[in-house]
């Protein structure tokens, strides 16, 4: 509102044509003119003499004033009132009753401004500021009252956003509000618990720093305990942690933290839940924490078992306790994928050399692929041989054994290995200083399934020098053979001559062992470039059996072949597999997260990949979000190299929800459809901690030239702020040239052209 007073002030301004003594000069020649070259008086009357000197007058003054260039300036200042922004938290954990007497801080808050009401009456009595009083909770609210009424004031209501509380969006929109206005101050009565989900998690002390910096003061009022004892009682799942897959029938370890507030010493249950095969929820174990009276943070760990495959989700929940009010953060939850164990690999390994680390890495990489890793420790002789039963004992369908003494092991666990084989399992032998005959592998249980002739006479002792008749030297190409070379193993092209061209590319290895006579039915899959065999294979029963004796395909990384090198020991796992005629393509959606909030942005990336590992990019992509009550949406995929990925955004519904890709390969008609899950929680922010903040308010209130008051002292801002008025004038000038405008030009011609005319009438022309 403006216009509480106006004050006229005018002026006027010269910027003649040159200096001052050019128009006086040009004046006084002027007025010489009019005085000495004056008209006949003999043939005039006094009457028109005085009218033609006039004409003349007005004619020279126009030009003098077109000389001078006069501005005329007028100002005007107008006093602007003062606009006073209150702010009074509406959200939920305002409804917390512990006040005096057992009032919620919501009573507590509208008692201070009604014991205000008074003082801010007149404050505006004069007209020199307005109260803007809004109301806030997720959102602002603008408060609607009487005319004599500032605050608002009745019962608290549950409003459709009570649930978050956005202070800082609060005194943003307020100041966006009061733009072009004269801010006196801002009054902040909350309880300073900032709950919010983005975008509305605006920081409080930023927007504070700007009402500082501006020169606006803001005074803050806390309402509540910091103890919070108005929710004395509550036990919450902090965290649930669980490894994305799992294998069909192997044990998913899942580990969580429950925090029990307000419970003494009393024990509370944890249970742990799997969506079964029909959709529900079944408890599959559990467990019990006891409370603290600090209110600890306590870990748990509990299994389940998988038997079927598919996504399943997996909760985590403590059981509710007595007086609890608040159950939303009692659980939490997420999703495995329960894939098939058909490819479980064990690898046994003596020397933690740098081959065997690339191939742990490129094998625990793909997905489908579960690899169990034990290092049987030479230096520890002393301990062997060693009990391997327990690794044994699983669905195993592949063995790797690196450089290890088959002294290492069990006759009774090798034992185990052989029968595995024998029943369908692979086993793949690496060489190594003591592997193969060098390992005394010939004369062990497992003799009858290797693929060369035992040479009892090849042992290498340990803490000797290695012998070098056991070893190939270095520099070695291996080369696909060229009469069983066709396996799917050493598949690098498209065709077999593509792939030996790819061979021939690869770089050379630092050795091998020598693996010496094969047996008949072996068959050498590669060998070097005279002729010796590196990878040999055959068959055992109903199993496979390989011997691999480099040592160093590492190289194959280091010099820029990683997917080569990727691609030879997946095939290489996949044929003891036996899973190396698959033609099925997989198609594959990985989600950041399975557990977001409503404002978190989830991105995914989606694959379809051949086989032998390698990606498919000739395809086209379909994909939908469907919300837990099963409406659906497109989803925008953007291709990132061979593979895709995108984003969703906006959960206006929380739940359990579904992302759905469709994938169609250029030129079939026949599509492949994957689908992920993913939970949208929504938490009760503001009564699953509803302790006040009084330490937000203060930095918020310090921030600026105001400070921080008690409920009490309300009026005394309103007081001070009358004391000293934070009004100012505003100033509007008006300025006008005639000098430069067309009624000056008309005056001059007017009066040149009526001095003229009056002349030539009278008679003097």
């Amino acid at each position: 509102m403006i216009a509480v007073a106006d004050l006229n002030d005018f002026s006027m301004h010269i910027d003649s044509v040159g200096s001052v003594s050019f128009v006086v000069v040009i004046a006084t020649l002027l007025v010489a003119v009019l005085f000495f070259v004056g008209p006949d008086r003999s043939r005039l009357s006094r009457r028109r003499l005085t009218t033609l000197v006039m004409l003349r007058l007005l004619a020279f003054l126009g030009i003098v004033a077109c000389l001078l260039r006069p501005t005329f300036v007028a100002t005007k200042k107008a006093r602007q009132q003062g606009t006073l922004v209150v702010l009074a938290d509406a959200s939920e954990s305002m409804s917390v009753a512990d006040g005096p007497n057992g009032r919620t801080r919501w009573e507590e808050l509208t008692l201070a401004l009604n014991a205000a009401h008074p003082a801010a009456l007149k404050l505006v009595a004069d007209g020199s500021f307005t109260i803007a009083a809004w109301l806030f909770d997720r959102d602002m609210h603008a408060f609607t009252s009487k005319p004599d009424e500032l605050f608002p004031n009745g019962d608290w209501k549950r409003g459709p956003a009570s649930d978050e509380t956005a202070i800082g969006a609060a005194i943003d929109e307020s100041l966006r509000a009061s733009a072009g206005k004269n801010l006196a101050g801002v009054i902040v009565l909350s309880d300073g618990a900032q709950h919010a989900y983005p975008p509305r998690d605006v920081p409080p002390q930023s927007v504070a720093r700007t009402l500082g910096d501006a020169g606006v003061p803001l005074w803050s009022i806390t309402f509540g305990q910091q103890l919070g004892t108005g929710q004395g009682r509550d036990a919450s799942v902090v965290n649930l942690s669980v490894g994305e897959t799992v294998y069909l029938k192997n044990m998913l370890e899942v580990s969580g933290r429950v925090r029990l507030d307000g419970l003494g010493d009393r024990q509370a249950v944890v249970k742990l839940l799997a969506e079964n095969e029909a959709g529900g929820m079944d408890e599959v174990a559990r467990t019990t924490v006891r409370g603290h009276a600090q209110g600890t943070e306590e870990s748990v760990q509990l299994s389940w078992t998988p038997r079927a495959l598919g996504e399943r989700k997996i909760s985590l929940v403590v059981e509710r306790q007595e007086g609890e009010t608040v159950v939303t953060n009692n659980e939490l939850s997420t999703f495995v994928d329960v894939i098939d164990g058909g490819l479980h690999v064990l690898y046994l390994e003596g020397a933690l050399r740098i081959e065997q680390r690339f191939v742990r890495r490129v094998l625990s990489a793909s997905p489908d692929m579960q690899v169990d890793f034990q290092w049987i420790d030479s230096s520890k002789r002393g301990n062997w041989p060693q009990d391997i039963s327990r690794l044994l004992a699983g669905d195993t369908n592949g063995l790797l054994i690196g450089d290890l003494d088959s002294s290492a092991l069990r006759p009774a666990d090798l034992q185990t290995i052989l029968t595995k084989v024998n029943a369908g399992a692979g086993i793949a032998f690496l060489g190594g200083f003591h592997a193969f005959e060098a390992g005394g592998w010939g004369a062990s249980v497992l003799a009858p399934l290797l693929p060369y002739e035992p040479d009892r006479l090849a042992r290498q002792p340990f803490d000797e020098p290695v012998r070098e008749g056991l070893h190939l030297r270095g520099p070695l190409q291996i080369l696909p053979d060229q009469r069983f070379g066709g396996v799917s193993i050493l598949r690098l092209g498209k065709s077999e001559q593509d792939s030996r061209r790819e061979w021939q590319k690869l770089p050379s290895l630092e050795g091998a062992n020598d693996l010496g006579r094969l047996v008949p039915s072996a068959k050498p899959l590669a060998v070097s470039a005279d002729g010796r065999p590196l990878l040999v294979g055959r068959e055992f029963g109903a199993g496979r059996v390989l011997a691999f004796a480099p040592d160093s395909t590492w190289r194959w990384v280091m010099q820029g072949a990683g997917e080569q090198h990727r691609r030879f020991w997946r095939q290489m796992v996949l044929w003891l597999a036996k899973q190396d005629d698959q033609e099925k393509d997989s198609l594959w959606v990985r989600l950041a997260q399975r557990r977001i909030s409503p404002g978190t942005l989830l991105e995914f990336n989606v694959g379809l990949t051949k086989p032998d590992g390698t990606a498919v990019s000739d395809i086209s992509l379909e994909a939908v979000a469907v919300s837990p009550a099963g409406q659906s949406r497109p989803v925008r995929i953007a291709r990132r190299g061979e593979t895709f990925s995108g984003s969703l955004s906006e959960f206006p519904e929380p739940g359990d929800w579904k992302l759905i890709v469709k994938a169609v390969r250029t030129g079939e008609a026949e599509h492949l459809e994957k689908s992920a899950r993913f939970t949208v929680f929504r938490q009760d922010l503001e009564l699953a901690n509803p302790r006040a903040q009084p330490l937000l308010m203060r930095q918020i209130a310090e921030a600026t030239a105001g400070g921080v008051r008690l409920p009490e002292e309300l009026p005394d801002i309103f007081a001070e702020i009358a004391n000293k008025p934070a009004t100012f004038e505003t100033l509007d000038q008006w300025s006008y040239t005639p000098w430069d405008k067309w009624p000056m030009l008309l005056l001059i011609a007017g009066c040149l052209c009526s001095e003229w005319f009056l002349r030539k009438r009278w008679g003097l022309v």
